[in-house]
């Protein structure tokens, strides 16, 4: 039985519609798009963790549920690590594409999105990355920063076209056995 091709959206600290060029480049590809959102428990456990942070996560998570209300789709939500939902996405899915975009955090944020750059690597997955702020991870040298950081800045805007999804529906069951707590 051949596996549904299927794109990813996969939200971090980008918790917005407008402006979001990973949504932007998904919503150009012709397969389907699976928007998430997932709660690490790992990282909700890190000592820099903050109850107030998670408390603003979810509110931006809710209101971006009710904007797609209207087109009958959503944004999933896990509880679990990354790793773990990206494997059962991939047992269920052919997936084509991740976008996302880089995230700037701590030592454990790094390391896990090494371990999802192995996975993506080892499933044949395109996992691309777009860069959010003027911080610039893995930089050789400082020598030209000042004018990448304004060549991002004058970057005109990502508008997603509202009118013209593309989002993939899990099935019920699936996303209830995945979803964690």
């Amino acid at each position: 039985m051949s596996k549904k091709s299927i794109n990813i959206v996969w939200f971090k600290r980008d918790l917005r519609f407008t402006d979001h060029e990973p949504l932007f480049v998904a919503q150009q590809q012709s397969s389907p798009t699976l928007l998430i959102y997932i709660f690490e428990p790992s990282i909700m456990n890190y000592d820099d963790s903050d109850v107030r942070h998670w408390r603003f996560v979810y509110e931006s998570l809710q209101e971006m549920n009710e904007k797609l209300k209207n087109i009958q789709a959503q944004l999933y939500i896990f509880h679990q690590e990354t790793l773990t939902v990206f494997q059962e996405l991939a047992n269920q899915y052919s997936i084509q594409n991740i976008y996302s975009h880089q995230e700037i955090g701590n030592k454990l944020t790094y390391n896990r999105d090494l371990s999802i750059q192995a996975f993506c690597k080892q499933n044949s997955i395109n996992w691309k990355e777009y860069q959010l702020h003027g911080v610039i991870r893995k930089l050789k040298s400082r020598n030209n920063w000042e004018k990448l950081w304004e060549d991002k800045m004058m970057e005109m805007p990502k508008i997603i076209n509202e009118s013209n999804w593309n989002i993939l529906s899990l099935n019920h069951t699936f996303y209830n056995s995945l979803k964690g707590k």
